[in-house]
């Protein structure tokens, strides 16, 4: 359960840290509430190990991160069974960028430590640039793929989750003046 639970959060901040998706439907406007995602500030070995070990099925007593948002969002059968394999797509594209991302940091790491040549961490730096712009474009392939199966009534939900991860961080601030 605590894993599912942690890489549902993961998959979470993801989802909602990463640009706003469009769906491809006429008369359905979507604002742009999220933002591309800093992949910089990840922990890149902890994510890593937490995909690996992600399975979309739950056991039979866990209530499993996709049977929540299901609910959530009142999503149909089919929905739910393109939601994983969107799922397990985005996990299959995003693992070996992972592990090739944990490869080049500790070559960075072990290049800075011992005064390696300004141009080779360039390199490995401009490197791990490009993965991380895979694994956003990745990450917003999976959004704009799912968000296109949703109706206007899941789409709403899906958005107010969105603007409540937003505003999550603000709360502490309000509390203490009994503003809600």
């Amino acid at each position: 359960m605590k894993k599912t639970g942690i890489v549902f959060a993961l998959f979470a901040i993801l989802l909602m840290t990463s640009a706003g998706a469009h769906a491809q439907r006429p008369g359905i406007k979507t604002p742009a509430v999220t933002q591309a995602p800093d992949l910089s500030k990840l922990d890149i070995a902890k994510i890593l190990q937490q995909l690996q070990t992600t399975t979309v099925q739950p056991s039979s007593e866990e209530t499993s991160p996709l049977q929540v948002v299901a609910q959530f969002l009142q999503l149909s059968p089919g929905q739910i069974t393109e939601l994983g394999q969107l799922l397990q797509e985005r996990q299959a594209t995003l693992v070996p960028l992972f592990q090739t991302a944990q490869a080049l940091i500790q070559r960075l790491g072990n290049l800075l430590n011992s005064g390696g040549n300004p141009a080779q961490v360039g390199t490995v730096v401009i490197q791990i640039h490009a993965l991380q712009q895979q694994m956003a474009q990745a990450q917003q392939a999976f959004l704009t793929q799912f968000i296109a199966t949703l109706d206007r009534e899941q789409l709403q939900k899906l958005q107010a989750v969105q603007i409540a991860v937003q505003l999550q961080p603000m709360l502490p601030a309000f509390q203490p003046i009994f503003l809600f």
